[in-house]
């Protein structure tokens, strides 16, 4: 059957009430997306007791192929006979997306168990009440419907489950925590960094990332070979595939359906969630299945893509959006680049600086303190990561060194350890213009509608990519450092941050939120919705851990609600 007929049966379907398909089962709980928040869901119900289907749009990427130790000459041998890595990213061949002419945005996607954990950055920061209350704040949007006090009991819990590392520090815009264990010392690089940013009472802290220093949960710890990007092959930092699937699996109550693409929610009459509809990515095959609760954690983009298409008489705007606030919101982070070296410490001895994966240091929000001038809303912290000598080659920027021959050779090798990277992110506010819509004249290989995403910042976000460069060039210029490449407020591609939010927003108010403060749906109460999309704001800071944290919350609450017979 084409796509079109397909897609045309489906809606004639829907509104006749006719099933395509009659299943024989209903689950307690079907969960969508195996990543940090649905595996987090699938985790702690199951711990529960209670039965769990998760659909995943692919399969689990299996440890043993990483190339995590393949050496970058052993890369190339293995190529030239035809081999090759896991592919974890999703080719836009086999599932394209859409975006406004003259705004690209790049999107990310990881269809396997565990999702973009199997890969992430792993830096694990808490939000503390200057995000929670930043609207309270400055009247931009809305607050988030909870406060610090409501998360830290699960940020406490989540640390000590995945293994976070860290240190002392604790402060308004980084919370502290007495569960990190042990952090990787800095490299030298990162040294002189931290001592030239504090001769300008900027804020650098150890990083805090969800790699484990020590064993946990009979894990071994990293073992810093640097390599964390290509998949950790011994399971030392947190990836739900490994930390999270495997132990639900364990307690009999968790069924996995992979290569699962869920294409809608379905609804009965009353409106409320009664399965999900989704096609077999190998043959194509229309599936439905029935649930009494569905737990929607997809990732941001897909969640909302899945909204929009479950549409019905019920909810013609897409299920559960009657504010009209689903798929818009849609804010990501800004960054770019400062990349060069320190002159002392050119020409010395190349060292080990494998350590985990990205920088051992962070730079915490800090414009918001008294003496900090700004004319612009909100904040951003830096990362660090790249800095000390690269393992895999020539840092990028050694192509722009004059020379020839030896002698080229010779300063590349010079600068080798010399050389320094810093990351700005900061926070892109809500617009409500910022959004993904689905556009039912293109559709995808099953013949359901594909996203579009129409995205740009506005001039708060330009005023602070401003702020951004100055405190980069004061801390290169207070460590004595030459910038390489550089080009003041050349941003990144939108997208580049991987942090995408706010499209499927929690609030207090229904009319401008989708959420309550435990991530139910204010007007579908059997549906939770647990990634990304339900932040109400980006924040600068990576994302993961608060996901883990209120999928954890969330789910606790449906538990509770499913005991009491309330869903």
């Amino acid at each position: 059957m084409p796509p079109a007929a397909r897609l045309d049966l489906f809606h004639r379907a829907t509104r006749t009430g006719m099933q395509i398909i009659t299943p024989s089962k209903v689950y307690p709980v079907i969960v969508i997306g195996s990543g940090a928040s649905g595996g987090m869901a699938a985790w702690n119900l199951t711990s529960k007791g209670i039965d769990v289907l998760v659909l995943d749009a692919g399969d689990r990427f299996e440890r043993r192929n990483f190339w995590t130790h393949v050496r970058p000459w052993e890369a190339r041998e293995r190529a030239a006979r035809g081999e090759q890595p896991p592919r974890f990213f999703l080719d836009t061949k086999e599932q394209p997306y859409l975006t406004q002419d003259g705004r690209p945005f790049d999107l990310y996607r990881v269809w396997g168990h565990g999702g973009k954990t199997n890969i992430w950055g792993r830096v694990s920061l808490r939000l503390s009440d200057l995000d929670f209350k930043g609207a309270e704040t400055d009247g931009w949007e809305i607050p988030w419907p909870i406060a610090y006090k409501d998360v830290s009991p699960y940020y406490d819990q989540v640390e000590q489950l995945i293994g976070v590392c860290g240190g002392t520090d604790d402060s308004d815009s980084l919370p502290g925590s007495k569960f990190l264990q042990p952090p990787p010392a800095p490299r030298c690089g990162e040294r002189l960094l931290q001592k030239a940013a504090g001769t300008l009472a900027i804020p650098v802290v150890a990083g805090r990332r969800a790699n484990m220093t020590r064993p946990t949960r009979g894990f071994p710890a990293c073992h810093y070979c640097g390599a964390c990007g290509s998949g950790c092959d011994t399971a030392s930092f947190f990836n739900s595939a490994d930390h999270l699937l495997p132990f639900a699996l364990k307690t009999g109550h968790l069924e996995i359906r992979s290569n699962a693409v869920v294409a809608r929610i379905l609804v009965d009459d009353k409106g409320l969630a009664k399965g999900v509809q989704y096609f077999d990515r190998q043959t194509g095959a229309e599936q439905q299945v029935l649930g009494k609760v569905v737990v929607l954690g997809a990732s941001t983009v897909d969640s909302t893509r899945i909204l929009l298409n479950s549409k019905s008489a019920r909810h013609p705007n897409g299920v559960g959006n009657g504010s009209d606030v689903i798929g818009r919101y849609l804010c990501e982070q800004i960054r770019f680049h400062a990349r060069g070296y320190l002159p002392q410490l050119a020409g010395t001895m190349t060292r080990n600086d494998r350590g985990i994966g990205g920088e051992h240091i962070y730079m915490p929000r800090f414009n918001h303190r008294p003496g900090k001038k700004r004319d612009y809303l909100r904040g951003f912290g830096a990362q660090f990561w790249n800095t000390g000598a690269s393992v895999t080659g020539a840092h990028e920027g050694s192509e722009t060194i004059r020379g020839f021959g030896a002698a080229l050779k010779q300063e590349i090798k010079r600068r080798h350890p010399a050389w320094f990277e810093i990351h700005p992110y900061g926070e892109v506010l809500p617009y409500a213009h910022n959004r993904i819509t689905v556009d039912s004249a293109r559709t995808d290989r099953y013949g359901v509608p594909l996203l579009k995403i129409d995205y740009h910042i506005g001039e708060n976000e330009r005023k602070m990519t401003e702020h951004m460069a100055d405190t980069a060039d004061e801390i290169v210029k207070a460590a004595g450092g030459v910038l390489v490449g550089y080009k003041r407020g050349d941003l990144d591609r939108m997208g580049s941050a991987i942090h995408e939010h706010g499209t499927c927003r929690m609030g207090a108010d229904p009319k401008r939120s989708a959420l309550n403060a435990f991530n139910q749906m204010h007007e579908v109460k059997n549906l939770f919705v647990v990634d990304g999309s339900a932040f109400p704001t980006a924040t600068e800071k990576n994302p993961t851990l608060t996901i883990l944290a209120l999928a954890w919350r969330a789910t606790d609450y449906l538990a509770d609600q499913i005991k009491r017979g309330e869903v």
